[in-house]
């Protein structure tokens, strides 16, 4: 196992998987009644989608799909088509274009889901991001590297502001689950040439995440943050081929691993990090360990 591997915490549980497993299928969940907003959610072949997908085969009644590029419009029509293949009732399904480093675009996409939703709103998964091209800072466009944290981080910010009161009042009026997942990065972890400004916004997400369940969690908000897994999507591209060649895990270990976590109320490991390809129920016997030690929180050693 690698020094890097261990610096990023992939060993915290014994077993580790690049794709998705039983303890965690969705066909084993029941989100009938919930409603759902996936970020990044363009790509059948992406995190986001996969996510989708997986609410979908779990049964939550309303999903709304969203991202920069749009969505294509086959996507709604095979969502549908994986819930009933799942046995669950076709899920309302909502597309939108937006920008969520936009607080007027992010604000013309709740008026779209409120309206399509209800008003109701359970979880929302903040899987849009962007990566600059690797390059050192002097021979980096600017404006493109700075580009990262106006989506990865100012973007999240964007959305939870907008998107966290009809949340919490969905949790008051209706016992919603008010969670809200951020994806962030094993590179939030670890340093690596050419790609400081993507590392270090996922790194604030961490921190971040944390906060807002210090914030709200009184109140009945429940937040994670996630490493997706080592996965070849659309943003990788920007990632050097050999690296992007190796990346091992499939966008279904984050899918369902998401839906997994969102599915149920798991207040105590609320405002960590959680990675996606993980043995789930491995962490869940590791839940007194990370409680009493407060573990999976960013912390400095000395």
């Amino acid at each position: 196992m690698s020094a890097r591997r261990d610096l990023s915490g992939g060993n915290f549980t014994a077993t580790i998987h690049s794709t998705t497993y039983e303890y965690i299928s969705p066909l084993r969940l029941d989100l009938a009644g919930k409603h759902v907003l996936i970020t990044g959610a363009a790509w059948e072949n992406g995190i986001g989608y996969a996510t989708a997908t997986a609410f979908a085969c779990a049964g939550a009644s309303a999903i709304a799909l969203a991202d920069l590029y749009g969505i294509a419009d086959d996507l709604p029509v095979k969502l549908k088509t994986a819930a009933t293949d799942a046995g669950r009732p076709e899920p309302v399904v909502l597309t939108c274009t937006v920008d969520i480093a936009q607080p007027d675009s992010v604000q013309a996409m709740y008026d779209t889901v409120s309206q399509g939703f209800g008003g109701r709103l359970d979880i929302v998964v903040n899987n849009a991001a962007h990566q600059e091209p690797y390059k050192p800072l002097l021979e980096a466009d600017a404006d493109v590297y700075w580009r990262t944290w106006e989506v990865n981080i100012r973007g999240l910010i964007n959305m939870t502001r907008i998107f966290l009161p009809m949340q919490l009042l969905s949790r008051a009026s209706d016992n919603g689950l008010c969670t809200i997942i951020n994806v962030s990065s094993s590179g939030a972890l670890t340093a690596r040439p050419g790609s400081g400004s993507y590392r270090s916004s996922k790194l604030a997400i961490l921190r971040w995440t944390e906060t807002l369940q210090l914030e709200y969690g009184d109140k009945g908000l429940l937040t994670f943050c996630v490493n997706p897994g080592a996965i070849r999507t659309e943003i990788t591209r920007n990632e050097p081929q050999e690296l992007r060649d190796a990346l091992p895990h499939r966008p279904d270990i984050a899918g369902d691993t998401i839906t997994w976590l969102a599915a149920e109320r798991k207040e105590w490991l609320g405002g960590r990090y959680v990675n996606c390809p993980w043995d789930m129920e491995e962490l869940m016997k590791k839940k007194d360990e990370i409680v009493e030690k407060d573990k999976l929180k960013m912390r400095m050693a000395f």
